[in-house]
């Protein structure tokens, strides 16, 4: 079923899973032929396997997403929600952010006693069964800084 509530549930519930580690229960979320951009701009994704791998990489950064309320579309296929993401510098976000130009190429002193924290907007669609067929992160170079860990 779609509609504003499901959307809803759905990026929130995509937050959640991230959060706790789930990546079997964030697949859950998803259809099958999904597609996501994290970011956008870095090139779209294509199913649960590639989702399942992107899912595990920033789980295992100790990825955590910090979610305000989100918004849906009218017609409930759409859910927006922004956020604030945090994970470890090491050992694989900060080098593969620095790769691609979201941080400074050279990395920080002390890297392995610092994280990175994101703006990030995420967007879903919701298909009619009620999983997420498409996900977008945007944010930029401008949104994601280098902090101490705590």
């Amino acid at each position: 079923m779609r509609d504003e509530a499901t959307a809803k549930r759905v990026i929130l519930e995509h937050c959640r899973m991230i959060n706790e580690g789930d990546v079997d229960g964030l697949l859950k979320l998803y259809a099958e032929n999904c597609s996501f951009e994290d970011p956008v701009g870095n090139g779209k994704q294509y199913g649960l396997e590639a989702l399942s791998q992107r899912a595990a990489a920033a789980i295992s950064s100790g990825a955590y997403e910090d979610a305000a309320t989100p918004v849906a579309s009218k017609d409930g296929s759409w859910a927006a929600v922004p956020m604030v993401s945090t994970f470890n510098y090491l050992p694989l976000a900060g080098p593969a952010m620095a790769q691609t130009g979201l941080l400074p190429p050279e990395p920080p002193e002390d890297p392995e006693n610092k994280m990175i924290r994101v703006n990030i907007v995420m967007v879903i669609r919701v298909n009619e069964e009620g999983l997420a067929d498409q996900m977008q992160a945007f944010y930029g170079r401008s949104d994601a800084t280098i902090i101490d860990k705590k």
